[in-house]
């Protein structure tokens, strides 16, 4: 199975004047292909799907877009109606309304291996925990070297620091099945293995994941 290499990256000068909505993202492919635009709210006319989905009275929060013109909106993410507790989650909506899936962020208070799920309208849901077994462990086998290079940055008085807790992160259906969108730290990267998830959901699972700190 092929896989998708992506960056949420923010947008240039360019693209910005362009745009004919605001602007906020841009998620670019790592070997070519067309980018996808992240704009604020939702595009002329789009108020009536936002409307329709998620049980109605949705409240939108973003849009991707295939063009900086607005005329090709791929999805839109929208929170859920005032007055109806959250609970952290935000509806993933094709360009008519329609349901693709859920998204559901971490408490903000949490800090330990936050929990991201998606969950695809009627798939299995899938879950990512921020810092994989595996980068945790060479995380505390490391932690010694991060100390002192850290305390050599303290006495030199840089202001830098090298400590940073591991973020990579894999959305997996269960323990040791294989990873359907993974995110890279030191590189700030998303694969996605096509095929096994819906591109727009994983777009804005970057974006959303991105807009919290890759936490």
């Amino acid at each position: 199975m092929s896989a998708l290499s992506f960056s949420v990256l923010p947008p240039s000068e360019g693209e910005r004047r362009q745009a004919a909505y605001p602007l906020q993202k841009v998620i670019r492919a790592r070997r070519g292909g067309d980018p996808v635009y992240v704009g604020r709210g939702v595009p002329p006319g789009g108020r009536d799907a936002a409307a329709a989905g998620a049980g109605g009275g949705a409240r939108p929060r973003f849009t991707l877009y295939r063009d900086l013109a607005g005329r090709e909106p791929l999805g839109l993410v929208v929170r859920p109606p005032s007055g109806q507790p959250s609970g952290g989650r935000l509806s993933v909506l094709g360009p008519g309304g329609e349901e693709l899936g859920e998204l559901c962020t971490p408490a903000k208070r949490a800090r330990w291996r936050p929990r991201w799920e998606i969950r695809p309208a009627g798939g299995d849901a899938l879950t990512g925990r921020g810092g994989t077994v595996t980068s945790w462990a060479v995380f505390v086998l490391l932690s010694p070297l991060w100390l002192v290079l850290n305390l050599f940055w303290a006495v030199g008085g840089s202001g830098d620091s090298a400590w940073s807790l591991p973020v990579r992160t894999a959305w997996r259906h269960g323990p040791g099945r294989p990873a359907s969108l993974k995110y890279h730290g030191l590189s700030a990267r998303y694969v996605l293995r096509t095929g096994s998830l819906d591109a727009r959901l994983a777009y804005a699972q970057a974006v959303v994941h991105q807009a919290r700190g890759s936490s």
